[in-house]
């Protein structure tokens, strides 16, 4: 996936950790190359970070698999 896909709710993954994307913002520099800031929190330990990338950036796509459920309390 190319760092302009990201989108708010996706999961991504860098160094074979597995984040949430919580915000991003496409930024368009008058000088210079667009870039992709982000928020982004790690599914296991809760760790937030805030990385950014470049326009064309490649960032890993993680094998994983939606479920909708529902809860109910007995």
């Amino acid at each position: 996936m190319k760092s302009q896909d990201i989108r708010n709710g996706n999961a991504i993954q860098i160094d074979g950790q597995i984040w949430l994307v919580v915000k991003n913002e496409h930024v368009k520099p008058g000088k210079g190359g667009a870039f992709v800031r982000t928020k982004i929190k790690n599914l296991i330990s809760g760790r937030v970070l805030d990385p950014t990338f470049k326009s064309g950036d490649k960032v890993g796509k993680p094998d994983l698999e939606e479920k909708d459920m529902q809860y109910f309390d007995l």
